[in-house]
């Protein structure tokens, strides 16, 4: 069985792998600013000890930051 892929697939996947790893990056660096501009808070010891409460803000904030870096993303592809 031979597989017909489009000449385009090489430098799609490339560009796909690039931009995850870009965008993985941003997510740390504005999770890493997010803590630092809240400076009473320690998110990480708060989620250890089983706050829920704290886990879900973090959560939505990270949700948040991942649509935003995809609509950047998204629009530097030119979709």
């Amino acid at each position: 069985m031979q597989l017909h892929l489009p000449d385009y697939f090489l430098s799609d996947l490339i560009s796909t792998v690039a931009f995850g790893i870009v965008a993985i990056l941003l997510l740390i660096l504005g999770y890493k600013a997010f803590d630092k501009l809240v400076k009473g808070l320690d998110f990480d010891d708060l989620i250890r000890k089983g706050n829920v409460a704290m886990a879900i803000v973090v959560g939505s904030f990270i949700l948040g930051l991942c649509y935003v870096i995809g609509k950047v993303v998204s629009a530097v592809l030119g979709g």
